[in-house]
């Protein structure tokens, strides 16, 4: 069955920064169309019709439970509408029998988890799908049928694939290996497979799997942003006939991918390392996989090869894109005019995937059948490792290893998966509730009573996942690194984190939680505060705490029960926190004297428009009544002195409107300068530790720039000036500083690996 890949997008609101910026919309859409215009060059319109348009950029409201709901009349797509139509119809492809695929799309922060994962009561594609599966499952009235489901979750992050239901710290470190087999297809070896009998069984595996990722991303100080999340759901729908059992197969891919990255052309020439970055390869990957696709669907280059071994992304979703699988993707829009060029780029993405088409057929295979085709495949493999066919003919000894080890592996992967096979379902449920239970008993915190330390991340989604509890004095709570048999209760890495860097202990009776600086100095911070060395500091539920350059935490005390405390303070707001108060930047927020004169200004417009319209509604009132007793030659001389009037008034009333545009525009650049300032700030302070660190006389400067508009207003940039040896070498936009900084964060993970530094550097 050829069936095109189905496109969705979805406009979200402004986020806080962008009302502070009084950004401006530009998206637009009409049904299924979808049009965005940039602004800065006289409304220039690009229009591009997808199968699905959802405006939810405003008009709605918010229940008293917290949903968001459409207002009476309004266009807003909520989240039952997006699941009715996008997540419906990959449920419906699976009871079918057909296999089924969902990719999120955009660049960071344009609300894919939110479509996708969702928050609150405002639940995403994902939790509401995993309910809809098991309340159709108890729908089923024939008892000839029964139904399996198993559900995996994992992350392709920096080209390795990682199992997100184990815990970071036993896992393999070079990630799982993807494998290829004619009965199973494309498969990863290793990966964990739960069997699950209830939506809550889903939702603690998906819980589970989203607090090894928050984990991950903290042991490593690594970007959550740039890993692509994969969660697989295996329905197995089983008809017994007569003593015999045949199985329908489907398997939901819900695939949200790493943010888009900025696109800027100019900055990238020259940056030969950014080639090598793996984050940019998958992105990468998939947009030649899909222009390929598309091309042959069209009839282009019917010979050419689709990359699908380009990237480890890839390779795990050539099923999805191309092959025997009915695929939706939605893409996620920024509305702000600001990001105009990443989400045309997003849009033209998705305007090139609805081209793609593939070819799905129900998968309908007996289990014996499988099973006996999964034994003869290994047996050719056995075979082929014996050398029977003469494969390691020709080859050098250590050619010859190579390959004995690779089919090795490639006979235990079959192996495992024909042991998996052979289990009953009743075998693997037994399993999964024991693996559940296994991980429950692994130091849970119960966050509802205990107070507890918990990790910001730069993903809201991975905010609040991972807890610390407080011990009661005199026990303590370490954080620090892990160095030779010292092992901290919360461990990190990177920069300015020291192996005793600070400890925490909870006082019961005078319910206060007292941190004490050790070997942290100058790398800790409390509300924005430097703690010195040896300080008791008394800490309260909603003080954050900033170690090293990139980990933020927020202190909870479950009691005072206030459950937006981590609405209220994000890890970026604790960073920027840090630089505001240590006087490294402007503060982003306005002083009240600030506010003060930007509301008189707007009141003093106000009023002046107001007069001239009074001012335009007296003279013509004047001008009718005096027209009433006028001769006809005086009523012509009246019109033409009204006309006049009505035109001069109105050429002040423009150049008012005009004055009052430009002082918007210049007030909105230069809160965009301090904001962009704040946000960079952090990111350029790492760099240059990095750089120390590495012994490098390599020195980041924020800069700033002048550029002009299509209409000839002034704009100021933001840069990033990197100077070698105090010389001008480069000048990166905040978009390079992030690529280059993830590259950087990466060199440095292996030199502090490596036994050998002075050659490593070399």
């Amino acid at each position: 069955m050829s069936c095109s890949v189905q496109v969705a997008v979805r406009v979200r609101p402004f986020n806080s920064r962008e009302r502070n910026l009084n950004a401006f919309c530009c998206i637009s859409m009409n049904g299924r169309q979808t049009v965005i215009t940039d602004l800065s060059k006289k409304n220039d319109e690009k229009k591009f019709t997808f199968d699905y348009s959802y405006w939810s950029h405003d008009g709605y409201r918010e229940e008293p439970s917290g949903y968001f709901s459409p207002a009476p009349g309004s266009l807003y797509a909520d989240q039952k509408q997006v699941f009715s139509d996008v997540g419906q119809g990959v449920l419906d492809s699976a009871w079918e029998g057909y296999h089924a695929c969902l990719f999120a799309y955009g660049q960071t922060g344009s609300g894919k988890s939110y479509s996708m994962v969702g928050y609150g009561e405002n639940k995403g594609i994902i939790p509401i799908a995993c309910e809809e599966i098991f309340r159709r499952i108890a729908q089923n009235k024939d008892p000839a049928k029964s139904f399996e489901v198993s559900c995996s979750m994992l992350e392709v992050y920096n080209e390795h694939v990682h199992d997100l239901l184990i815990k970071p710290s036993t896992r393999p470190p070079g990630g799982l290996e993807i494998r290829e087999s004619k009965v199973l297809g494309i498969f990863v070896e290793g990966l964990s497979k739960r069997a699950v009998n209830s939506y809550a069984g889903i939702q603690k595996i998906v819980d589970e799997g989203t607090s090894n990722r928050s984990i991950g991303a903290t042991l490593m100080n690594a970007t959550s942003s740039r890993a692509h999340t994969v969660v697989s759901i295996e329905l197995h729908q089983v008809t017994t006939m007569n003593g015999k059992q045949g199985r329908r197969i489907s398997v939901i891919h819900l695939v949200d991918l790493a943010g888009s990255e900025k696109n800027d052309q100019t900055q990238a020439i020259g940056d030969r390392l950014k080639e090598g970055c793996a984050i940019n390869k998958s992105l990468s990957a998939l947009g030649n996989v899909i222009s390929a696709l598309a091309d042959k669907a069209a009839g282009k280059d019917k010979g050419r090869v689709v990359p699908y071994r380009d990237s480890k992304l890839t390779r795990l979703l050539q099923n999805a894109l191309g092959g025997s699988c009915k695929t939706i993707m939605l893409c996620a829009l920024s509305p702000a005019s600001s990001n105009y060029d990443e989400t045309l780029s997003t849009l033209r993405y998705a305007d090139r995937a609805k081209q793609v088409k593939n070819f799905a057929v129900v998968n309908e295979d007996p289990t014996l059948r499988l099973i006996r085709e999964l034994r003869e495949e290994n047996e050719k493999l056995r075979a082929l490792l014996e050398g029977n066919n003469g494969a390691s003919r020709g080859l050098s000894e250590a050619e010859r290893k190579v390959l004995e080890e690779e089919h090795q592996k490639e006979i235990r992967a079959m192996e495992n998966a024909l042991h998996d096979m052979e289990k009953s379902f009743q075998q693997k449920l037994e399993e999964s509730q024991k693996q559940a239970a296994a991980q429950t008993a692994q130091g849970a915190v119960d966050s509802a009573t205990v107070p507890h330390l918990t990790v910001l991340n730069e993903d809201v989604l991975l905010s609040g996942q991972v807890k610390f509890a407080f011990p009661h004095a005199p026990g303590q709570l370490w954080i620090g690194k892990k160095k030779g048999d010292w092992t901290p209760d919360v461990s990190l890495s990177g920069l300015g984190i020291f192996p005793r860097h600070c400890s925490c202990a909870f006082d019961a009776g005078k319910r206060v939680v007292y941190l004490t600086v050790e070997e942290g100095v100058n790398y800790t911070f409390v509300n924005g505060e430097k703690i010195g060395n040896k300080k008791l500091v008394a800490l309260k539920s909603g003080d954050r705490l900033v170690l090293g350059q990139a980990y933020a935490f927020l202190v909870v005390f479950p009691a005072e029960k206030n459950p937006r405390l981590l609405e209220e303070y994000t890890y970026d707001n604790a960073l920027q926190e840090v630089c505001v108060a240590q006087g490294e930047v402007k503060r982003a927020k306005p002083s009240e004297a600030e506010l003060q004169e930007e509301k008189a200004k707007t009141e003093a417009y106000r009023k002046q428009v107001e007069a001239m319209q009074r001012a335009q509604s007296e003279f013509e009132e004047k001008m009718r009544q005096a027209a009433l007793k006028a001769s006809a030659e005086e009523r012509q001389r009246l019109e033409e002195e009204f006309r006049k009037k009505h035109e001069a008034l109105d050429r002040e009333k423009k150049e008012l409107q005009r004055k009052e545009m430009r002082r918007l525009a210049a007030e909105t650049d230069r809160k965009e300068v301090e904001a962009t300032l704040v946000e960079i700030l952090p990111r350029v302070k790492e760099a240059n530790l990095i750089a120390a660190e590495l012994n490098k006389p390599y020195k980041l400067v924020p800069s700033f720039d002048m550029c002009f508009t299509s209409t000839g207003e002034r704009k100021s940039k933001v840069l990033i000036s990197v100077k070698y040896c105090g010389k001008l070498v480069y000048e990166w936009t905040p978009a390079v500083l992030d690529n280059r900084l993830f590259l950087m964060r990466d060199l440095l993970e292996k030199y502090y690996e490596e036994t050998d530094k002075d050659g490593f550097l070399r």
